[in-house]
């Protein structure tokens, strides 16, 4: 008969190879900055403030920049989306940048480094990149074209939304670092790219993309016809261009409702806002045309313009109507037009804000391309290089126009990239990224409470009116944030912590992961063997994990580590070596077939346990299987489960192989298991052998005759650990309990979750106030009088205080009731029992 070894998996591997728990919370993945956002918000909640801010400022170094105008897809992406509304996230970021402008300038550049490095562009990307590079030590040039940094955050965001001193504040950082800045320079024009490769070490391109795109329709040349760039970059230098009384703008992008409010500021009386899509697949920013709606602005979705009328100045306006058909690559519906839906609109003024592009002019003739056809530069995805040595480039001149927060994302991927190529380095394994991304980090979200998003406070429409530079978002304050920040449901998975009273005592560091405990072993797992030897090793963590992992496992192979190195089991465990050492000699040990046949198809294997707890209830059991089932032998042996929980496999293995002996000699093929926990080790390590358990068998042989009568009762199952993967011996031990006229009230964690009653792991003997907590958590849930089907169990829980019952009691002990409030038999009395039992099967 073949032995099974089933130890030799490498859990700890399999663990941190698998487990989620450390994977990001939605808000963070979303996050092209990686802002550890759940962090902040567990920070801000607590009122910890000066950390919950620098939480921001470890990625984000200008908060007060991003918490204004970011497109926030951390907010897309929250959990309670599911539920309700999403955090505030930006809005809480804003918070904390208003509450310390400063504390950013506490930040200090690296030791100097001799490589310098040129950043051409002073928008987003070549801000956050001069930023890390001076972290590095690098001596930074930043050029820039315009007269002052910012790049489109100056020219195209209006202050209304981001206020130019937050701006001025936060895009000084660069030069507090001790960057140089060369304004008024522009590329291609004051100073050439030959000669930055010349005399950098490295260059970075991060010049956005300034150009707008055409409509590519008749009339697009007349008078009062501008692009969207321009006409915010007018607006933005405090000369607004005069619109008349009626404007048009196209687009749905954040450029087009930036413009669309502007006009309205700039004296429109009427602004109507064309887009060809439905509104819901509008790019711009939710908040954003909310705002434009009670500005006036009118959205006429599923419209396209067609031409544009006038005569040298534009007048009117001819547009259809679209449908949507098939998406495009992108995913999003395409518009075609609908036949005869043309109409007119006057208009005094047409804003086209439908893209935008880079300017390419800067590279000057011989190279390889046309740059009057390209619409974006080509970098390496991963490190940004250019087909150009030594020249990095990101973001919008690279991606096309995206968001700031993607920009500033490029440009910190950007400094790693230059700092491994200057330094010789390969990159990290885990790069910051450079967009949203998913995870799969797995959100239990039962159980949470709805509630409202704190809304934003803002400027009255008169006020805005008067004061047309003035923010319109005002910000939280102290107590509208503390209680935002505490609706955030701290996305993790932690199920295994949430459900293991061993996991929480050891594994506090949030999140709390079996990753955690695997890292904890590896660190002082030897050098503390309590930790190992307080896990209950029940298999909760695994029923509950998406993953189906097993934190028993390694903390097994750490005992299995001290066993082999004689620093376990631990001299507590003494007893039970003993246990086991007695259990299975020839003074307690039996095996012999059927008396009446002399022959044995099968054996009742009652378990140590049970034979020591309940002798009565074993000889009732047994002589009721003889009658239904003739050839059924007797087992009275320990399965070794003690000795396998302590780290001694060999000692295990060895009773495994002695049992196998037996049941060969007896011509047995099949046991019955009244202990689940030789349920489970039969099934693991001795697979050649049909276990079953009693459970199931008297489903089938129906109940005994003389089956204790009484009162209908209603219990809590306690289901043993032993049986958390044996669904069918859930099934059959409640269709017991419900043929003998009783009925069940199940607990909120039971079968395959079932809690372990504290006696599992052999925990007791080490850790006895570990035990008492897992004891205290299961009984938590019981509000009934338990019925268990492990011995163990009923020991445990009646020793804490409450009714418990064997199942097996139910049905061969007419004192049952009595017995329930009845504390276990003190250890000499169950030998004593087991040793009577013994003879009792010997002389049958």
């Amino acid at each position: 008969m073949t032995i099974k070894d089933n130890t030799k998996v490498n859990w700890s591997d399999k663990i941190l190879r698998e487990c989620i728990g450390e994977e990001p919370p939605p808000c963070q993945a979303a996050c092209p900055l990686n802002i550890r956002v759940r962090e902040k918000l567990r920070l801000l909640k607590q009122g910890n403030l000066t950390a919950a801010a620098a939480v921001v400022l470890e990625r984000c170094p200008f908060p007060g920049i991003l918490g204004r105008i970011c497109t926030h897809p951390c907010e897309a992406a929250c959990t309670r989306n599911s539920l309700d509304q999403p955090i505030a996230v930006a809005g809480l970021k804003r918070y904390l940048a208003d509450l310390a402008p400063d504390a950013v300038f506490n930040i200090a550049p690296g030791p100097d480094r001799p490589q310098p490095v040129a950043v051409v562009g002073g928008g987003p990307a070549g801000l956050m990149a001069a930023y890390e590079l001076r972290r590095f030590g690098y001596p930074v040039t930043l050029f820039e074209a315009e007269a002052f940094l910012g790049g489109a955050l100056r020219l195209y965001i209006p202050p209304y939304r981001l206020p130019r001193e937050v701006l001025e504040r936060e895009v000084s950082l660069v030069q507090k670092l001790g960057a140089e800045v060369r304004l008024r320079t522009r590329l291609g024009r004051d100073v050439h790219l030959e000669d930055l490769r010349r005399d950098f070490a490295a260059v970075f391109l991060a010049l956005g993309a300034h150009k707008g795109l055409s409509l590519q329709i008749p009339g697009e040349n007349l008078t009062g016809v501008m692009d969207g760039v321009s006409f915010l970059k007018a607006v933005n230098a405090g000369a607004p261009p005069a619109v008349g009384r009626r404007v048009a703008v196209i687009g749905g992008g954040n450029a087009a409702v930036d413009a669309a409010r502007s006009a309205w500021r700039a004296g429109a009386q009427e602004v109507l806002l064309l887009y060809r899509r439905t509104a819901d697949l509008m790019p711009a920013v939710a908040s954003g045309v909310s705002e434009a709606r009670r500005e006036g602005v009118q959205f006429h979705c599923l419209t396209l313009p067609v031409r544009l009328l006038g005569d040298g100045r534009v007048r009117g306006l001819v547009a259809q109507k679209t449908q949507l058909g098939e998406s495009d690559a992108g995913g999003r519906s395409c518009p075609t037009p609908v036949p005869g839906s043309e109409f007119t609109l006057e208009v005094d003024t047409v804003i086209t804000a439908v893209g935008q592009t880079a300017d390419f002019s800067f590279f000057g003739p011989g190279l390889a391309f046309d740059t009057a056809t390209i619409f974006r530069l080509e970098a390496d995805p991963v490190t940004l290089a250019t087909r150009i040595p030594g020249v990095f480039a990101g973001g919008d001149l690279v991606t096309g126009p995206q968001s700031a927060v993607e920009a500033f994302a490029a440009g910190r991927r950007a400094a790693l990239a230059i700092h491994s190529s200057l330094q010789g380095e390969p990159l990290p394994q885990e790069l910051p990224p450079l967009t949203s991304r998913g995870t799969n980090l797995i959100v239990d979200t039962s159980g949470a409470e709805i509630t409202s998003r704190q809304p934003l406070p803002d400027l009255s429409l008169a006020a805005r009116t008067n004061q047309p530079d003035a923010e319109v978002e005002l910000g939280f304050t102290g107590a509208v944030a503390q209680a935002e920040a505490a609706r955030c449901l701290c996305c993790a998975c932690s199920q295994c912590v949430k459900h293991c009273t061993f996991l929480q005592h050891y594994v506090q560091k949030f999140p709390g992961t079996e990753k955690g405990l695997v890292r904890l072993l590896g660190e002082r797992g030897l050098a503390d063997p309590l930790i190992p030897y307080s896990c209950h090793y029940c298999g909760l963590c695994q029923a509950v994990c998406p993953q189906g992992l097993h934190a028993g496992r390694p903390c097994l192979s750490a005992r299995e580590a001290l066993v082999a190195s004689g620093k376990g089991p631990l001299p507590p465990h003494k007893g039970i070596q003993n246990y086991v050492k007695w259990g299975a000699s020839p003074t307690f040990a039996l095996s012999r077939p059927d008396p009446a046949t002399g022959k044995a198809a099968r054996v009742f294997f009652p378990g140590c346990s049970l034979a020591g707890h309940a002798t009565g209830v074993v000889q009732a059991a047994y002589a009721h299987l003889r009658r239904q089932l003739p050839d059924t032998g007797i087992m009275l042996n320990c399965c070794g489960a003690p000795s396998y929980f302590m780290g001694e496999t060999d000692v295990m293995l060895r009773i495994i192989r002695d049992v196998a002996g037996e049941l060969a000699q007896l011509g047995a093929t099949e046991i019955i298991v009244a202990c689940t926990h030789c349920y489970q080790i039969f099934q693991e390590f001795l697979p050649e052998v049909n276990t079953r358990s009693i459970y199931e068998v008297l489903n089938e042989v129906g109940l005994p005759e003389e089956a204790p009568a009484g009162s209908p009762w209603t219990f809590n199952i306690q289901d043993p650990c032993g049986a958390r993967q044996a669904p069918q011996i859930h099934a059959a031990v409640r269709r017991l309990v419900r043929d003998l006229g009783h009925s069940s009230e199940e607990m909120a964690h039971n079968r395959e979750r079932s809690i372990c009653c504290g006696s599992g792991g052999m925990v007791p003997a080490v850790a006895p106030e570990m035990a008492k907590k897992m004891t205290d958590f299961r009984l938590s849930e019981a509000t009934r009088d338990l019925v268990t089907y492990c011995a163990s169990c009923r020991a445990r829980l009646a020793k804490a205080g409450h009714p418990t019952l064997h199942v097996l009691d139910l049905l061969f002990n007419p004192a049952w009731q009595h017995t329930k409030t009845q504390p276990p038999p003190h250890s000499l009395l169950r030998w004593w029992r087991r040793w009577r039992l013994k003879r009792h099967f010997g002389n049958l």
